[in-house]
């Protein structure tokens, strides 16, 4: 058995975690918004024609903020298409993911879902084929009281009082040749700088949201260049820079460029997304330096998630064969592997959660909730640990000292298969750590020293663990994978091998 050491000490923090890391992003693709989140003609459907089923499981999550409606299809949205009486919208093309769109969703019922939830409303504005007076109108339209044309056009269409959003994303990876409308850096910068200055002169107390470098991979030619080119221009307009990543561990699965990763890599993933937050960020005081702004840029990793895959074994494992059904993105349901990565991207954004400020997980819907249009839905894998984060990550992040065994990855080399994340409820006395086995063959013991903290006694271990880690839950065994209590003789942890655990501790006063 391999052994790993962590040493926590109280005065080596990172920051404190903001409530909008554990958001989330819902994209009109395939049946996401039209028969999962909206769905009139469904038993569980509300007065507003919401599903209280799939409601029910986003409270679960704890979420705290929704991306919507965003993604490539905001690029050739027009929000005006999206208001007023229903029967009156006009029925698009969705040329982002090739569908027809109604409509039926717009800014107003986005809004009320939100207001439903209790969570915050991340909006983006169309800077595709959008225009900056478009995006400006949008903010009146929202925020502003009444006395404008926009702002008493919501009011006559029977939402009195403004929805007051204050966070807006200036499109959606725009630097991806995918994307409606896309542009080069200089092309966006303009743009950008001339619709962040007129959505603030609408409204001053909104938060903006810039598209930075979209991806890290080989493919991205602009990667790096673009943000300088555009903190250059747009800087003192805007407040985050927007980054998207995506993992999968088989190579025959990607999203706009090849996957360069096997599943003998996964535990050094988290090596691959630091690099790429290094840069952005790196880029952003660069800039910040270079022109004596006295703010800082802050990160906002508002898409993140696992590519789904079942096509792959590890050399040696005899490992169950995939689910029946499991073909396309988004009807696959995700394993345990995958739940491991959505770990492995909770741990990285609560130890850079200094810099990073807003995330969330993509696509929701899908991506971790399960849902049959005509019938039920239920918590994939990767549920679990997003709602534990949620639920338990709140607090000041402590940086640990990590020592030990490795495990040799093609790409990486060799790492520690252990990955945490460490945070301390003062409030609560209380320290969570959120810890990973990356390794898919060994179990590791793990010991903890909270050395500055007097004496620490571990409440509970909680496990998410399945000895076929290619297997997920379905509608017919909607719990096969499932958080689970484990007993621990003297407070001794193991760390199983493929698992996702959440320490509790109590620290004596």
């Amino acid at each position: 058995m391999k052994k790993v050491k962590s040493i926590t000490d109280r005065d080596f923090a990172v920051g404190k975690t903001n409530p909008r890391l554990f958001g989330i992003f819902l994209e009109p693709i395939g049946d996401i918004i039209y028969g999962s989140l909206y769905n009139p003609n469904h038993p569980a459907a509300d007065e507003n024609g919401f599903r209280k089923d799939v409601m029910e499981l986003i409270r679960e999550l704890h979420t705290t903020l929704i991306r919507t409606p965003g993604g490539n299809y905001v690029s050739a949205y027009h929000w005006k298409d999206g208001i007023g009486p229903k029967e009156k919208r006009p029925t698009r093309k969705n040329m982002a993911w090739f569908h027809i769109d109604s409509n039926a969703m717009g800014i107003d019922e986005y809004a009320l879902y939100n207001r439903l939830l209790g969570t915050e409303f991340m909006i983006a504005a169309n800077l595709g084929t959008g225009t900056p007076e478009e995006a400006a109108e949008e903010v009146e339209y929202c925020n502003l009281p009444s006395g404008t044309y926009w702002s008493d056009l919501r009011r006559s269409n029977g939402w009195e009082e403004p929805h007051n959003l204050k966070l807006w994303c200036l499109g959606n990876e725009m630097d991806g040749k995918w994307q409606v409308g896309a542009k080069n850096p200089e092309e966006y910068a303009r743009t950008c700088e001339e619709t962040a200055k007129m959505m603030k002169w609408i409204d001053p107390s909104i938060e903006l949201v810039a598209c930075g470098s979209c991806s890290n991979d080989l493919g991205l030619t602009t990667y790096g260049e673009w943000d300088r080119i555009l903190l250059e221009r747009a800087y003192e307009y805007i407040d985050y820079l927007s980054v998207h990543r995506y993992y999968s561990y088989d190579k025959n699965v990607h999203m706009f460029f090849p996957n360069p990763y096997g599943v003998e890599d996964i535990p050094g993933l988290h090596l691959d997304l630091k690099s790429y937050l290094d840069t952005i960020t790196a880029a952003a005081d660069f800039i910040k330096g270079k022109n004596r702004f006295d703010k800082d840029i802050y990160l906002s990793l508002d898409e993140w998630g696992a590519q789904t895959s079942y096509d792959v074994r590890i050399p040696g494992e005899d490992w169950s064969e995939k689910p029946e059904g499991s073909e396309g993105w988004f009807k696959n349901p995700p394993n345990l592997l995958d739940a491991l990565i959505h770990g492995m991207f909770l741990i990285t954004i609560l130890n850079r959660c200094d810099r990073i400020k807003i995330a969330c997980e993509s696509v929701a819907i899908g991506g971790m909730i399960a849902v049959d249009p005509e019938g039920g839905a239920y918590r994939h894998t990767t549920f679990y640990p997003f709602s534990q984060a949620a639920l338990y990550g709140n607090g000041e992040v402590l940086q640990p000292a990590l020592s030990g065994d490795t495990v040799e990855t093609p790409s990486f080399g060799n790492v520690l298969p252990v990955q945490t994340a460490t945070v301390y409820n003062e409030e609560e006395s209380t320290i969570t750590v959120f810890a990973l086995n990356l390794d898919l063959r060994s179990d590791v013991e793990f010991d903890t020293d909270f050395r500055s903290f007097g004496k620490v006694s571990l409440i509970e271990q909680i496990e998410l663990y399945d000895d076929q880690p290619l297997m997920g839950n379905t509608f017919e065994n909607p719990e096969r994978i499932t958080p689970h209590i484990v007993s621990n003789a003297e407070n001794k942890v193991i760390l199983k091998k493929h698992s996702w655990n959440v320490l509790r501790y109590k620290v004596e006063k």
